[in-house]
């Protein structure tokens, strides 16, 4: 089989002839073909999608010579032969976000009917916990946007993006695929579930892994580690002790309390530069106009996204992050008295508006170099937010208003579709100024690339502080800590970041536990 690239055409029903011309055959040498990869392609006046098309055609070998043509690549997932050491325990997987997921699934498919703790609520809870507190109720520390089945990536555009050509991010969507998801995930190039196409796939997941011996305890935190002579012997949860002596940690990037427990309990722990910044929210519209041109209001490419980037004369990079076409702004705080806000897209991403993170990268030179200078230097500007908003209101400011340091007074076309009303503030007094330098320097940059952008009626809501881990656990070449038993994973561990390289994650670490134990008896 070859691939082909460069397809480009208005209609799938065209590719098939696209294909014939590339490669200068009749229809009877092309036996079949597929598309790998569908993109849009919208440098151009004139906008169209682009393809990656694996064919089978007589005689390929003489094909392999063209420009965009190519041996098909083995992207099958071969699972890892099981270990010999015996295991005493069943492996305990601590949290159940993409890494958690994805680790507890293979462990389950390989027979290690894995323990799966969640400090949060199942989805039908949370979901009716979450929107309580949307609608003004007091915050739940343990069962929010962060904490609960599906993580943070339950809450979100539910991207499925990643540029790793591991085989294992393939399976991850054709799992996803089978639990539920839209099959177009395994082709589109920038594939998204939704907020609301996530929660049937948690539920069919969680019945699989429960299926093949898996036990699920949510509302269960982890509270400490029991380690004896540097292996770690059992753990104690908020319900009580479990003997264990492999523990997959896939906490996510919120849970600071575990964190502090773990270091401690004697785990090695680093700083890690992380980003922070606001929610930009436009008209979808005026979006889809900036990018898509005379094809603004066809459904076949609408609603359009956007990515952005540039560094500032401060050396700080400034990029739109996690940017969701027909959107929704959030409250995702889990901490009382902490402000913090996230963007969410439903499936269909209709939603009047369009949102992105606007961030700046923080490192040591803004916050310092002790143990946890990043965490606190979170915690600091959260709580700054949120004295500012006077509860857990969004902060917000015209983002032209913002670049004039003056504090807006109403909005203009842009209404922000964050939940819990909104207080008008300076954000230029919540940040520091090398993070106000950059971004101002950001805003106007961005306005030159996407005119209207950052001048018009633009809002900015604050803060956006989760992007990423402010730490990492390390781990060695066995994904292990320095505590033997213990695999640090996923975005928490600071070692991915999104739904698709924390899925990854989980499954590596999965894999080199499998790799030294046998399956419990």
């Amino acid at each position: 089989m070859i691939r082909i690239t460069q397809i480009k055409c208005l209609n799938e029903n065209e590719i098939e002839t696209q294909i014939l011309k590339k490669l200068h055959i009749s229809k009877k040498d092309l036996l079949s073909w597929q598309i790998h990869r569908r993109s849009i392609d919208a440098r151009h006046q004139k906008i169209l999608f682009s393809y990656i098309v694996d064919a089978c055609v007589r005689k390929e070998e003489r094909f392999l010579k063209l420009r965009d043509v190519s041996v098909t690549p083995d992207e099958t997932y071969v699972n890892v032969s099981c270990g010999t050491m015996p295991l005493k325990h069943r492996p305990v997987v601590v949290g159940f976000g993409p890494s958690g997921m994805f680790a507890a699934l293979l462990l389950a498919r390989q027979g290690y009917k894995p323990i799966v703790l969640e400090r949060g609520s199942q989805i039908d809870r949370r979901q009716k916990v979450v929107q309580a507190f949307w609608n003004g109720d007091d915050l739940d520390p343990e069962c929010n946007v962060q904490f609960g089945q599906g993580g943070a990536g339950a809450f979100s555009d539910g991207k499925l993006t990643t540029r790793s050509k591991d085989a294992r991010a393939r399976k991850v969507l054709e799992e996803l695929v089978e639990m539920g998801a839209d099959p177009d995930i395994l082709i589109d190039a920038h594939p998204h579930i939704g907020t609301d196409g996530f929660v049937p796939v948690l539920k069919k997941l969680q019945e699989t892994i429960e299926t093949l011996g898996g036990t699920f305890y949510y509302d269960t935190a982890l509270q400490d580690l029991i380690v004896e002579d540097g292996k770690l012997q059992a753990i104690e949860t908020s319900k009580g002790k479990i003997p264990c002596e492999q523990l997959i940690l896939c906490i996510g990037h919120s849970a600071t309390d575990t964190v502090r427990m773990c270091a401690k309990r004697g785990m090695i722990i680093e700083n890690k530069p992380f980003a922070v910044g606001v929610r930009i929210e436009h008209k979808q519209s005026f979006i889809d106009e900036s990018i898509l041109h005379e094809m603004a209001k066809d459904d076949r490419f609408r609603p359009a996204r956007y990515q952005l980037s540039m560094t500032a004369q401060n050396q700080k990079g400034v990029y739109s992050f996690c940017m969701c076409p027909g959107g929704y702004v959030i409250p995702s705080s889990s901490s009382i008295g902490q402000l913090v806000i996230n963007g969410m897209s439903y499936a269909d991403r209709s939603g009047e508006n369009a949102n992105s993170a606007l961030l700046v990268q923080v490192n040591a030179s803004d916050y310092g170099t002790h143990l946890f200078a990043g965490l606190e230097y979170q915690e600091q500007l959260e709580k700054k937010a949120f004295a500012m908003a006077k509860d857990y209101r969004a902060c917000v400011q015209l983002s032209k208003d913002y670049l004039a340091n003056r504090i807006s007074t109403g909005f203009g076309n842009v209404l922000p579709t964050y939940q819990r009303k909104t207080t008008f503030v300076d954000l230029n007094q919540l940040f520091s100024p090398a993070v106000n330098a950059a971004l101002h320097e950001g805003l106007l940059y961005f306005e030159k690339r996407m005119p209207g952008f950052s001048l018009q009626d633009a809002v900015l809501s604050a803060v956006e502080s989760r992007s990423s881990s402010s730490v990492r656990l390390v781990r060695d070449a066995s994904l292990q800590s320095n505590i033997q038993g213990i695999y640090p994973c996923g975005e928490g561990s600071g070692y991915a970041g999104g739904i698709m390289t924390s899925a990854i994650d989980g499954i590596k670490c999965a894999e080199k536990m499998i790799e030294s134990f046998a399956k419990p008896l």
